[in-house]
């Protein structure tokens, strides 16, 4: 026993006193293709980007090693080709640059050259090719247009003249849902002026909210956030299929022309929200979602992997889909 004892200790002695160092190779990568495009039914405007943000815009980029530390650029040398379902290129695209403040730094992005505007419940591919990786080719089907109910605004009590006061009130509308089939929504709002044109974005009041949980919650009907990609905020009528989807709740609006912020002393009125909600494919569903999940939990060791999900055979990214239905709410 004695003996036992010893040798014992004499091996863990030896085993405290051991360091090793153990080199590790990185995963090889090889780099593809990345983009991320909405096709719709609504037609392109000038400044649509400032609204959406980078959820509908056409954008390439090529992948990276997890590894890399250098910031990931887009690339203006990609071929895209929108075809519909008897293979006819329906939509081509050219790079721009974009940025802020007239600083158009920003590569990657790309504009529509024909106009085209999506047919609900036709089939779409997405085809893209660049020098040095493989081409990609994803494929889709527009869905049906939502139906929406009736909609409503109830101003709370102003305390200020001034469209500068960021007033406030409650939303409702309804998205009367097809019992027969499973239906993804996203919903936004704005303010129009009276002549039509855009004054300003609407944005959900949570200040009342319990916050204690997890941000993500796929019963909630959320209003997305203009201009924020990650706040692209979609529902499921999962378990309530034929029921209405009611979004009811407190909202705040800011002015904000298209011509920047700055001294706007004469601002016009603000004259109508306007609601959109899209029907998506669930793809489209699923690859929100997982954007959500990763930026919930990027800054925490503990958490468990969020990758992003990808709709893009043989590349990265998502190739989406957004069939829109606008409803105009009188201020």
């Amino acid at each position: 026993m004695k003996t036992f004892l010893w040798l014992l200790l004499a091996t863990a002695g030896a085993l405290v006193g051991c360091e090793s160092v153990v080199s590790v190779e990185p995963p090889a990568h090889t780099p593809r293709l990345a983009l991320t495009y909405t096709v719709t039914n609504g037609v392109a405007r000038a400044g649509n980007w400032q609204f959406y943000g980078d959820a509908r815009d056409l954008y390439v980029s090529t992948s990276q090693s997890v590894l890399a530390t250098k910031k990931l650029a887009g690339r203006t040398d990609a071929t895209v080709e929108l075809r519909d379902a008897a293979g006819q290129v329906v939509e081509q695209f050219r790079a721009v640059n974009r940025g802020l403040y007239n600083n158009d730094t920003l590569r990657g992005y790309y504009v529509p050259t024909r106009g085209y505007v999506g047919q609900p419940g036709q089939r779409y591919t997405l085809r893209a090719s660049a020098p040095g990786v493989e081409a990609v080719e994803a494929t889709l089907a527009l869905p049906a247009l939502p139906t929406l109910g009736a909609g409503s605004f109830v101003p709370d009590s102003p305390t200020s003249s001034s469209p500068y006061n960021n007033p406030t009130g409650r939303l409702s509308f309804a998205v009367l849902d097809d019992a027969a089939t499973a239906d993804y929504y996203l919903a936004y709002a704005r303010v129009l002026d009276a002549n039509g044109q855009p004054w300003g974005g609407v944005y959900q009041d949570n200040s009342g909210r319990d916050n204690q949980g997890p941000d993500v919650n796929l019963n909630r009907f959320d209003l997305s956030e203009p201009g924020i990609f990650y706040q692209t905020l979609p529902v499921s009528d999962a378990g309530r299929n034929g029921q209405r989807l009611v979004y009811s709740g407190k909202v705040r609006f800011y002015y904000n022309p298209p011509s920047g912020y700055g001294n706007h002393p004469n601002p016009p009125a603000p004259a109508f929200i306007e609601v959109l909600v899209s029907s998506i494919p669930v793809d489209t569903y699923n690859y929100y979602l997982s954007v959500q999940r990763y930026y919930d939990t990027e800054n925490s060791i503990f958490a468990e992997p969020a990758p992003l999900r990808s709709n893009v055979p043989g590349g990265y990214g998502l190739f989406a889909g957004a069939s829109d239905v606008v409803l105009r709410i009188p201020l």
